[in-house]
């Protein structure tokens, strides 16, 4: 009994001490590569009719958000959470003035899982009105409502094929 003890302990201080050494990191630099230009790339300053749309690499996705940056406890936070991301963007670009999120709705579809959210935004821009919404006095368009599928990856949740309810 006291041999199995002694062995223990030996095992246990070894990998201590082994647990305790530093191995340097090894550095090695990159080769040197010349890149050029793609040439049949469109020009970025092409006009959109829409001016509600981002850019992302996919684009039918409206907005996503990292599994690791939010605690899916309901459907709802997550994807008004998408939402607002992508409204801020707008407001940081100076295309609306402020946007208010009414109401986030997941119910399910023929395709899996949809997102209605229904929102007002502060707008010069008369296109938003195309978004279903009503014009106030006070430059708000109010009840627009948008749809999304709703789709979760490995890595994030996202709001895809924005639309119009109804």
């Amino acid at each position: 009994m006291k041999n199995i003890r002694y062995r223990l302990f030996f095992l246990i201080f070894l990998l201590a001490g082994c647990s305790n050494q530093a191995v340097p990191p090894t550095v090695t630099p990159a080769p040197a590569t010349q890149t050029t230009a793609p040439t049949n790339v469109p020009s970025p300053e092409t006009p959109t009719s829409i001016p509600f749309t981002l850019t992302p690499a996919d684009p039918t996705i409206f907005g996503a958000i990292g599994t690791d940056k939010i605690q899916a406890f309901a459907l709802e936070s997550v994807a008004n959470a998408i939402f607002t991301k992508a409204m801020d963007v707008f407001v940081a670009d100076g295309q609306i003035q402020e946007y208010q999120v009414t109401s986030v709705t997941i119910f399910p579809g023929s395709n899996g899982l949809l997102s209605e959210i229904i929102y007002n935004v502060k707008t010069t821009d008369p296109s938003w009105l195309a978004e279903g919404g009503t014009q106030s006095t006070d430059g708000w368009i109010n009840g627009n409502c948008s749809r999304f599928d709703f789709f979760t990856t490995e890595t994030e949740y996202q709001l895809k094929n924005r639309r119009l309810c109804g």
